[in-house]
């Protein structure tokens, strides 16, 4: 029990201690953490203490009390529940459990976002997993082609290297025979003959420059038995400035191919009436 005498305007004279001092010390072990209100009130400061916001409202504390007699404040002092009513009444702390409330709202609505996200979450996961694996997947595949074209390429003679080359450019020949063969017959327009022999007749030239070139070295040593992974052919200029012989060889007939001497390129204009 509290000895109320001398207590006058909420100060006891003999303790020296007014009624807003209670209120201090009930409250001042009350330590708020958290982030700040949205609404500007600060709930700590970063020395731990009250922030300038939370500072306590004295003038309004002390207001409530100034009007009772002893006998209230003696009620009020042996009554703790009558206390506490009067402090949640202050406006500070209706403002405090305002900014509380809007708090727990608002962290409630962000979880329930949150959680509604939660499906998209666990499907762009799913998702990554499945990329990656398919990811490993073709590396791994990558990895064992690789390997096999090193192997083909280490174990594969030149000289049958070569001789494949020398059968490709017999076959580009070949056909670019018959598309002069059917240009001859008139079966095959000019336009068709120059799209589809020119070309024809250019691979069939760069083929065996190269199974010539080709051949060369390996008669004089240039390279090993083997082929090694990176090797290219370099390459060569065409014989000719055009990709066919503007006329036959002396002492060979048009359609002549002995030797590896190209076809004459025949004359449109003769065959047209």
């Amino acid at each position: 029990m509290f000895d109320v005498d001398g207590v006058a305007g909420g100060f006891n004279y003999s303790t020296g201690t007014s009624m807003y001092g209670i209120y201090n010390n009930q409250y001042s072990n009350i330590n708020y953490h958290g982030p700040s209100s949205p609404y500007g009130h600060g709930l700590a400061s970063s020395s731990g203490g009250p922030s300038p916001m939370q500072q306590i409202d004295e003038t309004a504390a002390v207001a409530l009390l100034q009007h009772l007699s002893k006998t209230e404040l003696q009620n009020l002092l042996n009554d703790d529940s009558k206390l506490t009513d009067i402090i949640n009444d202050l406006s500070q702390v209706r403002s405090l459990q305002s900014d509380h409330d809007d708090l727990v709202a608002r962290n409630k609505s962000l979880a329930e976002y949150n959680l509604s996200q939660q499906p998209r979450l666990d499907s762009l996961k799913t998702e990554v997993a499945t990329l990656y694996e398919r990811a490993n997947k073709l590396k791994t595949e990558l990895g064992e082609e690789k390997c096999k074209l090193d192997s083909f390429a280490g174990s594969q003679k030149l000289e049958t290297m070569h001789a494949l080359l020398q059968t490709e450019a017999a076959k580009s020949e070949e056909e670019s025979e018959l598309f002069v063969e059917s240009f001859y017959n008139k079966s095959l327009s000019v336009e068709d003959f120059l799209a589809q022999f020119l070309p024809e007749r250019t691979k069939a030239h760069l083929r065996r420059v190269k199974a010539e070139k080709m051949g060369e070295l390996l008669r004089n040593g240039g390279l090993s038995g083997h082929m090694p992974s990176s090797w290219t052919s370099p390459a060569h200029a065409p014989l000719f400035s055009t990709p066919y012989p503007l006329g036959p060889p002396a002492g060979a007939s048009a359609f002549s191919v002995s030797g590896g001497v190209p076809y004459m390129m025949p004359q449109p204009n003769f065959y047209r009436q």
